[in-house]
């Protein structure tokens, strides 16, 4: 070892606090939603069943997310902690719920991980190879890029969420630009006639369908959460963060879908059969009336498929170490670099992970760009979302007999959130689909069966374990007030 290599701590040592703003918490959720990859893929997804009211379908999804982050932010202002989902349920439902979902949610993270590492490369290689005539294999571009993930992931978390905030930038303003060059050549293309269910070929059921697709493209808005520990006046900024990154990008995306119906001219039926045809409707727009663009735009994709990898690795990484510290999970996984305030082992374990699992993956589905991206996506947004219901069951329970307790935000908004996931949840993992996405519900089910396995262990072996999940994160937070945390109902597992 040489003699300047900063020392590892073995224990003890604990994520820096402090060193994060608001703009990098808004940074990090918002690259995790992938908002240009979400318009490239959703949008096509959408589109048969929402037609030209796909504006109406993603604002629907807007409004149902925003049930969602209800919860995110009323657990926030509370418990600002690495652990997420997995430490607000803890608290609201008890140590066992809290440990199936932090089980479920770095399940879901790490499939996400999994599919953006061989989609990086895949969609490299792709632009290369078209546009240079280069061929190198795709493994070798998704392991130097994974190289540069994890570089940037041990060494600094604000240096990560700095990059992230740049490439989201510059790609968001390349698709903006595109969009208001769009907007202003559609002529009798803008309407918005778009808003209506009208103008979905089979009306509400059309534009809820297509609000499936809205509401995938906002899995992760809730990813600032995992900075808790890390960031300037958690209890008021983790909040923010997670309502303007959800705000900023769901304009972004009903601006961008509106951009697509008017620029396409979705109210011509003749144009809107070639939509539903086009599986890159974007580049076409750039094609019709930006032709200097349509180079950029593919730029602007692997920009963002890369800031999107980057924000997923740092954020699975937090839930995977707080379940470490707890002794939820191997205790080495809570360890912590001392002199980068990194959480190394987990980073170590979700790296490793990524490349094994996606070359794996890789030789079974195929090495193209939506091969594994999609199937693991499949798999982790089905996790997710139940994570998310646990979530708003926890806010209503954790509540129950507080002083602060409000009806609407507390009762009515939780409910309503579980009510709009319910059919997103049939949606994606529903029986009958085609192979392999048949396999995702029996795999969910076995990784649950897998956690109800480890939670027996832990019941029988260490019960004060599960007593303990979450709580001591928040109790350790010097943002958390103290007569908060002593008003917060703790139901044991």
């Amino acid at each position: 070892m040489a003699a300047d290599t900063p020392v590892i701590e073995t224990g003890g040592a604990r994520l820096q606090k402090g060193q994060l703003s608001l703009p990098n918490c808004i940074a990090l959720s918002a690259a995790v939603m992938a908002p240009v990859i979400a318009v490239i893929l959703n949008a096509p997804a959408a589109a048969p069943n929402a037609g030209a009211g796909l504006p109406l379908s993603f604002l629907a999804a807007f409004i149902a997310t925003a049930l969602v982050a209800n919860s995110v932010i009323e657990f926030a202002r509370r418990l600002p902690s690495s652990g997420s989902f997995y430490t607000f349920v803890s608290h609201g439902l008890g140590g066992g719920a809290g440990f199936f979902t932090g089980w479920l949610y770095f399940a879901a993270f790490s499939m996400f991980a999994i599919g953006l590492f061989t989609a990086n490369g895949a969609f490299l290689h792709d632009y290369l190879q078209s546009e240079w005539s280069a061929d190198i294999p795709w493994w070798i571009l998704s392991l130097v890029l994974m190289g540069l993930v994890f570089l940037l992931s041990i060494r600094s978390i604000k240096a990560s969420v700095r990059v992230d905030l740049m490439l989201l930038g510059f790609e968001m303003l390349v698709f903006l630009v595109l969009g208001v060059i769009a907007i202003a050549k559609a002529g009798d293309g803008n309407t918005l006639h778009y808003f209506t269910p009208s103008a979905s070929p089979d009306g509400v059921k059309g534009i809820a369908l297509g609000a499936v697709f809205g509401i995938l493209s906002f899995v992760g808005f809730e990813a600032a959460a995992v900075l808790g520990e890390e960031t300037r006046n958690a209890r008021h900024n983790i909040p923010r963060a997670v309502f303007g990154a959800m705000a900023i990008i769901g304009v972004f995306y009903i601006f961008m879908m509106y951009a697509l119906t008017a620029g396409y001219k979705l109210n011509d039926p003749a144009q809107l059969k070639a939509f539903l045809g086009d599986a890159t409707p974007f580049p076409t727009l750039a094609d019709r009336y930006a032709s200097w663009m349509t180079q950029i735009i593919e730029i602007a994709a692997i920009l963002g498929l890369f800031s999107c990898l980057l924000a997923v690795q740092n954020a699975s990484v937090r839930v995977l170490y707080s379940m470490g510290r707890d002794g939820a999970l191997p205790r080495a996984l809570g360890r912590v670099h001392h002199s980068w305030h990194s959480p190394y082992a987990a980073i170590y374990t979700v790296t490793g992970v990524s490349i094994v699992a996606g070359i794996l993956l890789s030789a079974w589905l195929g090495s193209g760009i939506t091969d594994v991206y999609g199937w693991t996506g499949s798999l982790g947004t089905v996790a997710v979302i139940l994570v998310y219901i646990m979530a708003n069951l926890a806010l209503i329970r954790f509540f129950a007999r507080d002083p602060e307790r409000n009806v609407w935000r507390h009762v009515v908004t939780p409910v309503a959130g579980i009510l709009a996931l319910a059919y997103p949840l049939y949606y994606v993992s529903k029986p009958g689909q085609a192979h392999p996405y048949n396999l995702v519900p029996y795999l969910v089910l076995l990784w649950i069966v897998l956690g109800l396995a480890a939670y027996m262990y832990l019941r029988a072996r260490a019960p004060e374990k599960l007593t303990a999940i979450g709580r001591a994160l928040a109790e350790d937070e010097d943002d958390l007030a103290e007569g908060k945390l002593a008003s917060a109902p703790v139901h044991a597992g």
